[in-house]
């Protein structure tokens, strides 16, 4: 089984404790549900769980020593050590300091990453890792936020093909549910004043993520007429299916640029990665 974090736990928790059958789409149950998947189903923006799929989750939960009724903020706020009271995995602590992690780095390995007013240079490939509550990146003009790690790893190489924005961005990991979290990013991008562009995958699930960012000004893209070429000779039609039920929705309100990509996703009927331009090809 994969391992639980704090949130997904507490989402469950308040599912099972809960006596209806329908519930709206959010990332941490839907990866839960991707993980099991003969537990809910989805129709539109909701999952619907019955009793039974109700019941399978609380047995998933007692397989990691969390009871059933264990209240679903229970460890908000606890050290690792407090947390094994509640559960058998230390991890399951909403551990402040993990929280507020972010992995940050300059967007050209010869431009400076200026933190708390003090330059940094570091080589390619290279990031910082830092509590985002004790350093300041106002000396950047913009933030560009990256999906993958692959391409927030090899920024750089992106960098010399596509256009990024400003003078001096400071480039930041979106995250998963690890050491460096996606709400952690979301959290630190709201306390920020710079405008916020986003380097992500040219599929469905890219443009959501895109579309979830706060101030986000502009996405990092090719011209439309390239783009469509790419997705036409390289794009991934098993990808674009599998993220569409989810995501068509949402996008068929989108305005901006993030309509002007989806149209092109969307008539072509694929996905492209984002690694198309941070290969070292």
């Amino acid at each position: 089984m994969g391992e639980l974090d704090a949130r997904t736990v507490q989402v469950l928790l308040r599912i099972i404790q809960s006596q209806d059958e329908r519930f709206p789409h959010s990332e941490a149950l839907s990866r839960f549900i991707d993980t099991y998947l003969d537990i809910g189903r989805r129709a539109g923006k909701s999952i619907y769980l019955t009793p039974t799929d109700k019941e399978r989750i609380a047995g998933i939960l007692t397989s990691e020593g969390i009871d059933r009724n264990t209240a679903p903020d229970a460890w908000r706020g606890l050290s690792r050590t407090a947390a094994l009271a509640l559960g058998n995995n230390e991890k399951l602590a909403r551990d402040p300091v993990r929280n507020r992690r972010i992995a940050i780095k300059s967007l050209r390995p010869n431009q400076k990453l200026v933190l708390n007013g003090s330059p940094v240079i570091l080589p390619p490939r290279c990031h910082i890792e830092a509590d985002f509550s004790v350093i300041d990146v106002s000396s950047h003009d913009w933030v560009i936020v990256v999906e993958n790690w692959e391409s927030f790893n090899d920024v750089h190489l992106a960098a010399g093909r596509l256009e990024f924005p400003g003078n001096s961005p400071v480039v930041v990991w979106r995250g998963d549910s690890s050491r460096t979290r996606a709400d952690s990013v979301l959290d630190w991008l709201e306390g920020l004043k710079m405008p916020v562009a986003a380097f992500v995958d040219y599929d469905p699930k890219g443009l959501v993520i895109a579309n979830g960012l706060p101030r986000l000004e502009r996405i990092i893209s090719p011209p439309m007429p390239v783009l469509r070429e790419l997705l036409k000779n390289k794009g991934l039609s098993d990808r674009y299916l599998l993220q569409i039920p989810y995501c068509q929705n949402l996008l068929g309100r989108s305005t901006g640029q993030i309509r002007e990509i989806w149209m092109e996703i969307f008539g072509t009927g694929k996905a492209l990665p984002q690694e198309q331009f941070s290969r070292n090809d």
